[in-house]
């Protein structure tokens, strides 16, 4: 599904990622862990092109390339094919604090995919009945305890069909009587064959991947 080889990107003389290289599987729930200031975080903004890097390569699927740019911006019409296939969940959630659920559901079906208003109205109410949250629709994100935003922005990232959705944190942030509603999502989605990267510090979480992978000092040092 993607294939990273030997990125390095620098933060002015810092070196953040120091030659990368990781596969990770359709199918398959990948687990990111280790020390703070490992890399994780910055790897998989890579992948969804929210960061640059210096050098190396990320390949996602057989046609789909980043090459390494010396830090500057990537071509804009790459990113948008690449976050066609590449969903994000945020720690923070991000969500748009103006629009309702079904609203920040409904904004990458047309933003993204192009379609109907109509037709992305039926893709986030399908969404948010399957992360648990039919009877929210209509609510801000204002009135959502810190588990049902993080549902909704799972929901925000399946609702553009991603062959992979990228997961930084998602549970950190939550309340502990909020991070098994999120989990359960998870599950879920793993189950169905959803493939996931999860940079996370929760070894439950962690525990539950089919490949758990190592960071440290921006390498992949360890897998098991």
């Amino acid at each position: 599904m993607i294939e990273i080889k030997n990125l390095v990107k620098y933060h002015g003389n810092q070196r953040i990622l120091d030659g990368a290289t990781a596969t990770f599987r359709s199918g398959e729930l990948t687990a990111l862990v280790g020390p703070s200031g490992g890399g994780k975080s910055t790897l998989l903004r890579c992948i969804n092109g929210l960061e640059t890097f210096h050098e190396g390569t990320i390949r996602i699927g057989e046609h789909l390339e980043l090459i390494g740019t010396g830090g500057k911006p990537h071509d804009a019409r790459r990113l948008l094919s690449i976050r066609r296939k590449v969903g994000m969940v945020f720690q923070q959630f991000h969500l748009f604090p103006h629009m309702t659920a079904q609203q920040n559901v409904m904004a990458g079906p047309i933003h993204v995919l192009g379609k109907s208003g109509a037709e992305a109205a039926e893709v986030a109410k399908t969404l948010l009945a399957r992360v648990g949250l039919s009877d929210k629709l209509d609510a801000r994100p204002g009135n959502l305890s810190g588990g049902q935003q993080q549902r909704v922005a799972i929901a925000r990232a399946l609702a553009v069909n991603p062959s992979v959705i990228l997961f930084d944190e998602p549970t950190s942030a939550l309340d502990p009587t909020m991070v098994g509603e999120v989990l359960a999502v998870m599950r879920d989605l793993a189950k169905s064959g959803q493939t996931m990267i999860v940079v996370t510090h929760d070894m439950d979480l962690a525990k539950q991947a089919t490949v758990v992978l190592t960071m440290r000092a921006g390498k992949v040092i360890q897998d098991r």
